[in-house]
């Protein structure tokens, strides 16, 4: 990884700002609070984002700006990478924002922890990182702030183990065994567990042997029982046929005695019957002979002459009325002209003009009307009396006309009575006929029924003490299916019992194979848990011992090598232990970091910083920052004698890009690259 750009906008000192870097080693040059760490931690932000601990969002945004952003450019695996990430200041504080990644030309943009995820990948860091606060693999071998490595120096020795066993990437040993141990906690929790569900194993195998036998001796009982069953059944299917037959002939039987009541039923029907017709046989013979004795002679008129006298009686009345009734409308016509006349007379006497032409009327025309309606009144007058005598004739013989009719329908009606009663009379003498008839049709069915009454009780002697026999068969029957339902319930009841026995020994069963496997499990997890606490555990131990013992071997030779170089104090010398805590001899003696002077501390720190970043470059092996490291103020506290070493230093570390974080003004004769970082009215620039 060779970084080649930074660009600044509104962090923390920085308005906008454009940092090129050249490869091999270069100096951040400035003041005290210039603005030079600034840059480093603006890299760190471009490649993971702000961490919540040791790089929060808030340190990073421009006080007084609402948005800012760091847009890092850099050569990795021959492709050129730009990650833009961005600021905002919202309600609940300052937070990251969306940024993008430029891969050869190809843009991506991605939340925080996307980017994240992409560059973690890209700079073959562990994938556990993404989640972690801090990015340790970058920070102890690219770049570690100022006081960061002698803070490490002074933790507690558990608390620094842990922090190398994360960078050096074998911290999932102690994970393995703590995990392991959690695990083998769980096994023994489980293994009381299981013993308790494996109790009572021995008394349930037991209890189903008993039941076994049990289930056997009620067997052999059904197989004993059940022979005397199918016997049982099979006479109670012959009884119940035999029984069916003679219930058949019964029914035979039954059906013939039906047919004799039928018989006798009819034959009774038929006697009381031919009393009925014989009497009412008698009573007509004797309705006859009284209708004739009340007719006598008057069977002798003749009713075709009567029908020709009345109809020709109602024509000469219907004429007659007609007459009249002319008659009547005439003299009524010849009423109103005689009323007309009288008017017109009136009002000629009363006229002096003319209606129509108002001339004055004269006497003489006057005298001429009244003589002329006079007259006219005249000839009227003698026509209704001329009429009025007609009217009168024709009445008085209409009159006579209908007290004709009148005798005559007097005769028809007795013509009416004589022909009802010579019907009645003829339908009488029928009735009687028929009641012959039928007499002599009852005489031959009473004849038939008393031949079928003795056929029926020659075949019903037949059937004679077949109620007693089908009596007996009913005892017999009845018998034998309590015999029968006696068997079937005691086989019923030894079935239910070994049902019952059965379904005991099932869930025995299941019980009992449920316990057993739970067994075989206990088995599997003893042996586990011995395992596991016996031998794994001591493996990982062993394994992490092992590997830390060869990094301790490397890290400790180099860390010596270093301090070496940085003091050629033959009076002090540095070391490591187990644990990787510096020892520190000074004139003979062991003395504590805190005792050694600042450039003395400084030594010890940097020589830590550098063989720390070496073994962990040879330890994980994929991670692609091998070609640069960042140091942050390298010479605080040192001599004029010890910042000369620094020369040796950049020499030694042979990488491709060296960037260094100075004050010092002699270091710029140590690099091949200066850039100057200055700032006034609190904005820093680079020039």
């Amino acid at each position: 990884m060779i970084i080649r750009r930074v660009r600044l906008n509104n962090i923390r000192s920085y308005l906008n700002q454009e940092i090129l870097f050249p490869e091999g080693s270069t100096l951040l040059a400035g003041d005290i609070g210039s603005g030079k760490s600034t840059i480093l931690l603006a890299i760190e932000f471009a490649l993971f984002g702000a961490k919540k601990t040791d790089l929060p969002a808030h340190t990073l945004l421009r006080h007084g700006k609402n948005e800012g952003s760091v847009e890092l450019k850099f050569n990795l695996d021959n492709k050129e990478i730009i990650i833009h990430r961005n600021l905002k200041r919202g309600k609940n504080g300052i937070s990251q924002e969306s940024g993008y990644m430029i891969i050869d030309g190809v843009k991506k943009e991605g939340t925080h922890v996307e980017l994240k995820t992409i560059m973690l990948d890209l700079l073959g860091y562990p994938k556990d990182l993404v989640s972690r606060s801090k990015d340790l693999v970058y920070r102890y071998t690219v770049y570690t702030p100022q006081e960061e490595m002698k803070r490490i120096l002074q933790e507690k020795k558990e608390d620094r183990l842990d922090t190398l066993r994360k960078v050096f990437n074998i911290d999932k040993y102690k994970r393995v065994r703590e995990n392991t141990s959690v695990f083998v906690r769980s096994l023994k929790e489980k293994r009381k567990e299981y013993e308790g569900n494996i109790a009572g194993l021995e008394e349930k195998q037991n209890s189903k042997k008993e039941r076994e036998n049990e289930t056997r001796e009620i067997t052999i009982k059904i197989n004993v029982l059940i022979p005397k069953l199918e016997e049982i059944k099979n006479k109670v299917k012959e009884k119940r046929e035999s029984i069916k037959n003679i219930e058949n002939k019964i029914e035979e039987l039954n059906k013939l005695k039906r047919e004799m009541d039928i018989n006798e039923l009819s034959l009774r029907n038929k006697l009381e019957q031919r009393e009925r017709n014989k009497a009412e046989e008698e009573k007509l013979d004797k309705d006859v002979k009284t209708l004739e004795g009340e007719l006598g002679k008057k069977r002798e008129i003749d009713p075709e002459d009567l029908k020709k006298n009345i109809s020709l009686n109602e024509n000469q009345i219907s004429l007659m009325e007609r007459k009249i009734k002319e008659t009547n409308n005439k003299i009524t016509e010849l009423n109103l002209e005689i009323r007309k006349s009288k008017e017109i007379k009136g009002k000629v006497l009363s006229l002096s003009k003319c209606p129509t032409c108002q001339q004055d009327v004269s006497k003489e025309h006057k005298d001429f009307i009244m003589n002329k309606e006079s007259t006219n009144l005249i000839k009227l007058e003698e026509n209704i009396v001329v009429y009025s005598g007609e009217e009168n004739l024709a009445n008085g013989k209409l009159k006579a006309l209908k007290e004709k009719l009148d005798e005559l329908k007097k005769e028809e009606s007795s013509f009416d009575l004589i022909n009802l009663k010579l019907k009645n009379i003829y339908d009488k003498k029928k009735e009687i006929e028929n009641l012959n008839n039928l007499q002599e049709e009852i005489k031959k069915g009473i004849g038939k029924i008393n031949v079928e009454k003795i056929e029926l009780n020659k075949k019903m002697e037949d059937f004679k003490g077949i109620k007693e026999g089908y009596n007996q068969a009913k005892e017999e029957f009845d018998t034998m299916l309590v015999n029968e339902k006696n068997l079937e319930l005691e086989n019923l009841a030894m079935e239910k019992e070994k049902e019952g026995i059965q379904k005991l020994i099932s869930t025995l069963e299941e019980d009992i194979n449920h316990k057993l496997k739970i067994k075989e499990k206990l088995t599997y997890i003893s042996q586990l848990q011995n395992w596991l606490e016996s031998y794994f555990i001591n493996l990982m131990a062993n394994i992490e011992k092992h590997v830390m013992l060869k990094v301790y071997r490397e890290f400790n030779d180099l860390f010596m090598q270093w301090f070496s170089i940085m003091i050629e104090d033959e009076g002090i010398s540095v070391r490591l232990d187990e644990e990787f805590t510096p020892v520190i001899e000074q004139n003979g003696y062991e003395t504590f970091f805190e005792n050694l002077s600042g450039g003395e501390k400084t030594s010890v720190a940097l020589s830590y910083r550098l063989a720390l970043n070496k073994v962990i470059n040879n330890v994980v092996g994929n991670i692609k920052t091998k070609d640069i490291i960042m140091l942050d103020e390298p010479t605080d506290g040192f001599s004029t004698e010890q910042l000369d070493k620094i020369r040796d230093v950049l020499d030694l570390l042979n990488m491709k890009q060296v960037v260094v974080v100075s004050h010092e003004d002699k270091i710029e004769t140590f690099v091949d690259n200066v850039i100057r970082v200055t700032k006034e009215e609190h904005i820093s620039s680079v020039v």
